[in-house]
């Protein structure tokens, strides 16, 4: 089983700071050729699912041009959207971007004095037999031929095993153990909170199911592996149905070794490791509904426990360990019974978890999505300012000082450096000037420039000019 870990992000991928719960999905996506997608859409509830995820507006240009013959063109679209018809090209195409990111729209083309867009075929075909019923892929589950009276989990159970595999994947991938960087043997002791893991837990659930996913699959491309059966089972499990069995050998023929580490993960129920017949649970069955709630582990009460005092005094209504370790990190936990913690912040352990790479911004962050509904009666802003400001100032300790690249011209000549400083102040080239040393530091990308001037400058006074 990959076990999924936070502590080193992909250097390649830009951090996003997208709200959509699909962001990691539509980052690994962006980075797919052609040949990617016309894979992915030979299954019917990947050309489904991929639908759903496209902009309202986007999704009904590509259904009202679904059963059309031809192409779509740029004119057509200008009169769908109620737009005039020397409108700007760039209007049109920031709708159907999206489409053509996805490679639904093929690249725009001209054709008899018309600008327009080809519909993907295999798409097309694809969104065609899921809207009808057609088509052999078996994409959407081949049903278990199980025996009437055979016993079955009901839904509740299903989603309770969810839960608690789901709790066991955060407790063991958002930890790591400092002395151990490569993760293989860490020391339960020693096992602490990464800044990503702590962002991972700010996260609603289904945009971390999605990260998880995203993880599991990059770790198989890096194995040279083929992860396009393996994502387009991740949308099949999107478009099942809960409580429902599911026969894994008829449904994913060549993805039984990912089918198995779903189960670890809490996506699917499984009777046993070499059973055939498997049950998607509520993280799975929710994954391209677009419905968060369908996933929430708790009620939005339930996530709201905090209430922290104008003296830093944190009271926490919870009994859930990872929640309790989570504010060990930062908070000094003075008494705990069943129900309730009490502790305060203060500089030192502020401090500590900042050194783990925990910044203010996300102490502030977690503070707030979890404030108790009590603290939305007083007067906004939610936290008090002072605390806000002083968590902040406890981050810039850290960074007194700020390193910035420099390039130092030292001068024998009272004369020369006065007008080298004159200069580089008039152009805004200038770092640092130090009169009694005779020093000038000036931004590096300006010191061919001042290199000439003082040359030049050095000629001219040396002439007697």
């Amino acid at each position: 089983m990959v076990q999924p870990s936070f502590s080193h992000p992909k250097k390649d991928a830009p951090a996003t700071t997208s709200s959509s719960p699909t962001a990691a999905l539509d980052t690994f996506l962006d980075n797919q050729h052609q040949s990617y997608f016309e894979e992915l859409y030979k299954s019917e509830a990947v050309c489904l699912c991929i639908l759903r995820l496209l902009p309202p507006v986007c999704r009904q240009i590509i259904l009202h041009y679904l059963w059309a013959h031809g192409t779509i063109r740029t004119t057509d679209v200008k009169q769908f959207l109620q737009k005039d018809i020397q409108a700007p090209l760039a209007e049109v195409d920031e709708v159907v971007r999206p489409a053509l990111n996805r490679k639904i729209l093929h690249p725009m083309v001209h054709k008899k004095n018309k600008m327009q867009w080809p519909l993907n075929d295999t798409f097309k075909r694809g969104l065609r037999n899921a809207l009808t019923g057609l088509g052999t892929s078996n994409s959407f589950g081949v049903p278990y031929d199980r025996d009437p009276n055979d016993e079955v989990p009901t839904e509740e159970e299903l989603i309770a095993y969810g839960e608690d595999t789901f709790e066991l994947l955060h407790d063991s991938g958002l930890m790591t153990d400092p002395a151990d960087p490569s993760g293989r043997s860490p020391n339960l002791v020693r096992l602490t909170i990464t800044s990503k893991g702590f962002q991972f837990l700010l996260e609603d659930r289904q945009t971390q199911l999605w990260e998880i996913l995203m993880y599991y699959l990059t770790a198989k491309e890096a194995n040279s592996e083929r992860s396009a059966e393996t994502l387009s089972m991740f949308f099949s499990l999107g478009c099942m149905q809960l409580g429902q069995d599911y026969s894994a050998s008829q449904s994913f023929p060549h993805a039984q070794n990912a089918l198995n580490d779903l189960a670890q993960y809490g996506f699917i129920y499984k009777p046993s490791e070499e059973s055939d017949q498997f049950f998607p649970t509520h993280l799975a069955t929710a994954l391209c509904s677009g419905d968060a709630s369908a996933t929430q582990s708790q009620t939005a009460d339930e996530k709201r426990f905090l209430i922290l005092e104008t003296n830093y005094k944190i009271y926490a209504y919870t009994s859930n360990e990872l929640e309790i370790a989570i504010l060990n990190l930062f908070v000094d936990i003075r008494i705990r019974y069943p129900n309730l913690v009490v502790g305060k912040l203060d500089r030192k352990n502020v401090k500590a978890a900042m050194e783990k790479g925990i910044s203010a911004y996300q102490i502030i962050a977690y503070l707030s999505s979890h404030a108790h509904p009590q603290m939305y009666s007083s007067p906004p802003p939610l936290l008090h300012p002072t605390i806000v400001d002083q968590l902040h100032l406890w981050d810039k300790e850290r960074n007194r000082l700020k390193t910035e690249e420099t390039v130092m011209f030292e001068f024998f000549s009272k004369e020369l450096y006065d007008d080298t400083e004159s200069e580089a102040r008039a152009n805004a080239a200038l770092q640092l000037a130090v009169p009694g040393q005779k020093l000038l530091f000036i931004e590096p990308q300006t010191k061919p420039a001042i290199t000439e001037f003082v040359k030049e400058r050095q000629n001219l006074l040396r002439s007697g000019l």
